[in-house]
């Protein structure tokens, strides 16, 4: 069910209208687990047992982690509760990727092997939930956290609608915790409801839904022009994040309609200037949980500066393939881990000591994150190699002029608003006088329904 589909419009109100009409804690968490099965099971229940499948075997796990004594037996517990999780991710997203791979390898080295294949379909969210269930079972394997014993509460946590399907990945010291509590819903959270909701709809129906027929009348094998090339990737730059940021937005208001705060999952990015700050500002869940997770168990920065390097390229080529099945997404982590370990190497790198070295660190920051875009927009080798070709030709079409207009005139509103919330606060716009805020709100509200006509249903991060 997408946040832009009639259905997720008629299961928000009916369930704050049941949610609210009661003020017993265990009532009320028992109604968020039913709406969130109904949200992830209507696109097709039978990935329901799946869904509940992962968060028993989470539950269970953690449960006896926290009851064993023993070291040994904790190690081997956590230890097979993350294999778990890691198989059933593989099978769902990489066995065939894995199969391919392997046969198109062995056919350039002259082999004939005739391997299964199969038809799989991804889950919906399958990335999200296995990094989440991880996260918890490792954090009461470390003491971070007790075992949870209400079933109820914690398969609520494992599937609370909002953020189910495309983060933020919420540790259970945040989302878990607030299943225990009372909750509210004020004036103040209907207020950032109201923006966060607005603002988010506003981010994927006008800018990344607008840019996405850019992008995907651009991107293809055939390209014949150069700075086709250029202005399709600055085009996917911002449709990726206003697309993933807007979902972001909507998750963080639909769940404040429930008195449940969610983590910022983006912290206006496209200001960094370097790449790790990049990296603290972009897709945050994700970020931090590749650092607590993978980049800090192998070692981080503590064991030289060749293992740390090393550290960095594993950790963000297994953030890249986590992205997909698929080398362009490799190559996107390989880039990244490359640069994050250059910059290591640059004096004051990470925060540039002047203002014409912060502007060099935003150009060679936004350099990087862009041509990035690029590997990961070109979803296959065909349409890789297809649109490499096209740098051979740098002819100014007239087309080219048309689509430089369409982007800019999206993304320069964004990025002012954005210094705005930046210098002012995320929501100083529900502090201004009533007779400024609701104008405005309603003024942008009307904007994305004039444009919802070409929405597009998904969003790009449902496939991971």
């Amino acid at each position: 069910m997408s946040f832009v589909s009639v259905a997720f419009l008629g299961l928000v109100p009916a369930t704050f209208l049941l949610y609210h009409a009661t003020s017993r804690l265990a009532l009320r968490n028992l109604i968020i687990l039913a709406a969130s099965y109904v949200f992830y099971g209507w696109w097709d229940w039978r990935f329901l047992p799946l869904l509940v499948g992962i968060s028993i075997v989470n539950y269970a796990a953690a449960i006896l982690i926290a009851a064993s004594p023993h070291e040994h037996t904790r190690k081997l517990l956590v230890f097979s509760a993350v294999a778990v999780a890691i198989v059933v991710l593989a099978i769902f997203k990489y066995f065939s990727f894995f199969v391919d791979s392997f046969v198109t390898i062995a056919q350039h080295a002259g082999l004939k092997p005739n391997l299964p294949t199969l038809r799989i379909i991804l889950p919906l969210g399958i990335s999200f939930i296995t990094f989440q269930g991880i996260a918890y079972v490792v954090d009461v394997y470390r003491g971070k956290h007790v075992a949870e014993r209400d079933l109820v509460k914690f398969l609520a946590f494992k599937a609370f609608f909002p953020q189910l399907v495309a983060g933020p990945i919420e540790r259970a010291s945040n989302l878990l915790d607030q299943f225990s509590k009372p909750r509210q819903f004020t004036a103040d959270h209907a207020d950032r409801a109201l923006w966060l909701l607005i603002y988010g709809y506003a981010m994927k129906v006008v800018v990344a839904d607008s840019l996405a027929m850019i992008v995907d009348t651009l991107f293809i094998p055939e390209q014949p022009f150069g700075w086709s090339v250029v202005l399709a990737t600055i085009a996917f730059g911002i449709q990726i994040y206003a697309d993933f940021n807007g979902y972001s937005l909507i998750a963080k208001g639909v769940a404040l309609l429930f008195g449940f705060e969610l983590t910022w999952n983006f912290r206006y990015p496209y200001w960094s200037v370097s790449i790790s700050e990049f990296w603290r500002r972009w897709h945050i869940s994700l970020s931090t949980w590749l650092r607590d997770y993978l980049y800090i168990p192998l070692g981080g920065n503590r064991r030289g500066e060749t293992i740390t390097n090393r550290n960095l390229m594993l950790t963000m080529t297994l953030g890249g393939l986590w992205h997909g099945a698929s080398w362009t997404f490799v190559l996107w982590g390989l880039l990244h881990g490359t640069v994050l370990a250059l910059w290591r190497k640059v004096p004051g790198g990470d925060e540039p000591p002047s203002t014409i070295a912060r502007g060099a660190g935003w150009a060679v920051t936004m350099l990087v994150v862009f041509v990035g875009w690029f590997l990961f927009r070109a979803a296959n080798w065909n349409l890789l190699v297809g649109m490499l070709s096209a740098l051979r030709n740098w002819e100014w079409a007239p087309v080219h002029s048309a689509v430089t207009l369409a982007v800019l005139s999206l993304t320069i509103p964004l990025m002012l608003l954005e210094w705005q919330l930046q210098s002012h606060g995320d929501y100083f716009l529900i502090r201004c006088p009533a007779w400024m805020k609701y104008p405005l709100f309603a003024a942008l509200a009307a904007v994305t329904i004039a444009a919802s006509g070409h929405v597009n249903a998904t969003f790009i991060y449902f496939q991971f």
